[in-house]
C-alpha cells in the first residue's frame, strides 16, 4: 500500500508532496475554466482532517519483477550453417519466452542492424568484406542478454562470369551441328538451369536444345534438337535466376554471347595458313570431295590436292615441264565421268616459247597425255587455257586463245589416237579483240564455245556461242551486243541447254542478265539480277546446271556503296521462277579484303562447293586460296 499522510489544513493540500503535480493540471485550459467553482467548492467545505495519498509518476521502465524467471530463447531460422549469402541475405530468427527490449544482429561481433518483430532481416552485406562470417542475435531485457548460436555464413557479391565459349563470341563460320559450351568461372545452382533459364536463339525465333550442367556445376552444355540455320545469328541468353549458391546470376558481357551459321564452311583449320596462289582450277567429285590445281608459293610446278575429310593431299609431285623451264603461267582441271582426275598447264619456255602440257592420274602416277601441245601461231602467247573431257571413250579437250603480233585467234585440240588434232574456233579470227573463253561438251560430246569480243564499228562488247557439229561450227544468235563488259559466264546442261550470264546497265550499275537456248532461241532466266540494294557493280563468275538440272549462280559484288572496291562472294539457285539466295555475303575477311577468280563445283546430289582467291589481309601482294563447303 502506497504511504499516506495526514493533513487537516486545506490550504496546506497546495504544498509539499500534496500538490501532487497539479499545477500544470490547474494551469491547463479546461482545469482553469472552471477554477472559480472548484475554489467556492472548497470554501464551502468544513474543516477537517483529510487522508491524501501519494501520487507517484508513471515509470516507463518495465516490469522485471520476473526477471530470470522467463529467460529469452532465440533459434535460427535461416540462413543455414555454412551458406554462402550474396548482396542481400535473409535473416529469420524465432524468440521464446519474455518479450525482449530489444533485438540485434551482431557480425563478427559488431551491432548492424536492429531487429523488430516478427524478427526478419533482409541484411545488406556490402557493410563487411566478402568471406567467413559469424552472425548472433542478441536479444535484451531488463539489462539481461540473450545469445543465439553462432551461425556461419560466407559472404559472396562475386557474379559468375564466363570463362571459356564454344562458339566464341563473334564466331563467323559455325557448323549447323554445333554444341555450345559455356565454361563458368564458378559453380551455379542446378535446380536453376533448364531449358526455360538458359535458351538458344535464331533472331528471335528460339531453338530447341538439350540443356545439362556438369557435376561440379561449372559446365553448362546446350545440344539443339536440330540443326541450327543458315544464314542466323545465333545467341545464348541467361536468365537471372541462373545463379551460384549464394544467388549471384551469372555475369554475361556487355556485347552479349552470339555467332554466326553461315550456309557454307572453310574446308581445313581456319588456323592453317592458305596457300599462296598465281592460278588455280576447282572440281568436285561426285562424292562430294573437292580438287584443286594450283600454281604459286611452295611449289615450282602445278600441285594437284584432294581432300581427304581431313586436310588436303598432295596427288603427286608437282608437275612442270622440264626442271629448267619457268614457272607454269595457268592451269586447269577436270574430272571425267569416272573422276579421274585429267590436268593441263602452260608452259613457257627459256626460249620464249610455249607449250601445253596435259596429265592424267593414273591413281598412283600422272601419265602424260600425248606430246606437249604446241601453238598453232608462232611466237604466240596462250591464255584463257581450259579443258574437257568426252563422257564417252574419255578423249580430252583442250581450247585456249592463242595471240601474236599480228593474228589472235581460239584453238580447239583433240586427242586422236596419241596425237593432238587441231582446230580454229569459228569465228575468233576476225576479232580485234577476245576475252573470256569458256569451252563445254554436251550430251554428244559436241563442242561448244563462248567467248566475249569486241566488233569493228559498233561499241562495247558481244557474246559469241558456237557449236562443232559434224566438223562444221553451228553460230547461235548474240545474246548479248555492244555490252560495257565482257560475259560472265557459261555452261551447258545435261539436256544440251545453254546458259550464259551477261552484263546489263541497270539505274547506273551494272546487273547480271541470265539467258539460256532450250531450243531455238535465247529465253530469259528471271529479270536482271543483283544481292545488293544501290549502285553496286554486280558480276557473275559461274553458272553451273547440277545432275538435277538445278542451275546455280555466282556473283561477286560489293557489300555496299560505301565500300565498293571490296567485294564479297553471293550464291544463288534458280527456283521455278526466280532467283533463291543461298546464305549471305561470303568472304574470308568479310568487309575487309576483296574475293576474285571464284569458282563453283557441285557434287551428284547437287550440294555446291566453292573456291576462290583473296589478298592476304596483312600483305595486300599475296592471294590465298579458299575452298568452302555447304554447312550442312
Amino acid at each position: 500500500m502506497s504511504p499516506r499522510r495526514w493533513t487537516c489544513n486545506v490550504a496546506k493540500m497546495h504544498t509539499d508532496r500534496a500538490r501532487f503535480r497539479t499545477d500544470t493540471f490547474l494551469l491547463s485550459p479546461g482545469p482553469m475554466k472552471n477554477l472559480s467553482s472548484i475554489l467556492l467548492a472548497m470554501l464551502l467545505m468544513p474543516a477537517a482532517c483529510i487522508q491524501v495519498p501519494d501520487l507517484v509518476a508513471p515509470s516507463d521502465a518495465p516490469d522485471c519483477s520476473d526477471v530470470g524467471e522467463d529467460p529469452i530463447g532465440i533459434q535460427w531460422v535461416s540462413p543455414t550453417e555454412g551458406s554462402q549469402v550474396g548482396i542481400t541475405a535473409r535473416l529469420q530468427v524465432q524468440l521464446t519466452g519474455a518479450e525482449p527490449d530489444t533485438v540485434d544482429l551482431l557480425v563478427d561481433g559488431s551491432v548492424v542492424a536492429p531487429l523488430k518483430e516478427p524478427f526478419v532481416l533482409d541484411w545488406e552485406t556490402q557493410s563487411v568484406p566478402e568471406g567467413p562470417h559469424a552472425l548472433v542475435v542478441r536479444a535484451r531485457r531488463c539489462e539481461l542478454e540473450f545469445l543465439s548460436a553462432p551461425r556461419q555464413v560466407v559472404v559472396d557479391r562475386t557474379k559468375p562470369t564466363l570463362v571459356s565459349r564454344t562458339p566464341e563470341d563473334g564466331a563467323q563460320w559455325v557448323s549447323v551441328h554445333q554444341s555450345i559450351r559455356a565454361e563458368l568461372s564458378e559453380p551455379v545452382m542446378a535446380d536453376s538451369v533448364n531449358d526455360r533459364t538458359v535458351r538458344l536463339l535464331a533472331g528471335q525465333s528460339e531453338i530447341s536444345a538439350e540443356v545439362e550442367l556438369s557435376q561440379d556445376g561449372r559446365v553448362l552444355t546446350l545440344q539443339p534438337l536440330v540443326p541450327l540455320p543458315v544464314s542466323e545469328v545465333m545467341r545464348v541468353v541467361f536468365d537471372a535466376s541462373v545463379a551460384d549458391a549464394a544467388g549471384n546470376s551469372v555475369s554475361m558481357p556487355s556485347q552479349g554471347w552470339s555467332w554466326r551459321v553461315p550456309a557454307f564452311l572453310p574446308l581445313g583449320d581456319s588456323q592453317t595458313p592458305r596457300p599462296r596462289v598465281d592460278s588455280f582450277s576447282f572440281q568436285v567429285e561426285r562424292g562430294g570431295a573437292p580438287l584443286v590445281a594450283r600454281l604459286g608459293a611452295g611449289t615450282s610446278g602445278v600441285q594437284v590436292e584432294r581432300w581427304n575429310g581431313v586436310a588436303w593431299q598432295a596427288l603427286g609431285a608437282s608437275l612442270q615441264g622440264s626442271a629448267s623451264d619457268p614457272q607454269a603461267t595457268e592451269c586447269v582441271l577436270h574430272l571425267d565421268s569416272s573422276d579421274t582426275p585429267h590436268v593441263a598447264w602452260v608452259q613457257p619456255k627459256l626460249d620464249g616459247s610455249v607449250e601445253v602440257h596435259v596429265r592424267r592420274w593414273s591413281g598412283s602416277a600422272w601419265t602424260a597425255l600425248g606430246a606437249p601441245v604446241i601453238p598453232v601461231l608462232s611466237q604466240a602467247s596462250v591464255t584463257d587455257l581450259r579443258m574437257k573431257v568426252e563422257s564417252f571413250g574419255g578423249i580430252p579437250v583442250i581450247a585456249f586463245k592463242e595471240r601474236n603480233a599480228s593474228e589472235l585467234r581460239v584453238s580447239v585440240f583433240r586427242l586422236q589416237a596419241g596425237e593432238w588434232r587441231s582446230r580454229v574456233g569459228g569465228g575468233s579470227q576476225g576479232a580485234p579483240n577476245l576475252t573470256s573463253l569458256h569451252l563445254e561438251l554436251n550430251q554428244w560430246n559436241e563442242q561448244i564455245l563462248g567467248w566475249s569480243n569486241t566488233e569493228y564499228g559498233f561499241p562495247g562488247w558481244a557474246i559469241f556461242v558456237s557449236r562443232s557439229s559434224g566438223g562444221s561450227d553451228v553460230g547461235y544468235a548474240f545474246p548479248s551486243r555492244q555490252a560495257a563488259s565482257p560475259m560472265f559466264a557459261m555452261t551447258v546442261g545435261g539436256d544440251g541447254r545453254i546458259v550464259v550470264a551477261s552484263p546489263v546497265q541497270s539505274n547506273g550499275s551494272q546487273s547480271v542478265l541470265v539467258q539460256q537456248w532450250p531450243t531455238g532461241g535465247w529465253e530469259r532466266v528471271g529479270n536482271t539480277y543483283d544481292r545488293v540494294s544501290g549502285r553496286t557493280d554486280a558480276s557473275a563468275t559461274a553458272l553451273k546446271l547440277d545432275a538435277q538440272g538445278q542451275l546455280s549462280m555466282l556473283l561477286e559484288e560489293p557489300e555496299s556503296e560505301a565500300s565498293s572496291s571490296v567485294r564479297s562472294l553471293f550464291v544463288q539457285r534458280w527456283n521455278t521462277d526466280h532467283w533463291e539466295p543461298i546464305g549471305g555475303a561470303l568472304s574470308a575477311n568479310p568487309g575487309a579484303t576483296p574475293v576474285s577468280h571464284s569458282q563453283l563445283g557441285t557434287d551428284k546430289d547437287g550440294r555446291i562447293f566453292l573456291a576462290w582467291t583473296e589478298v592476304d589481309e596483312q600483305d595486300a601482294t599475296q592471294s590465298r586460296l579458299h575452298v568452302f563447303r555447304p554447312n550442312e
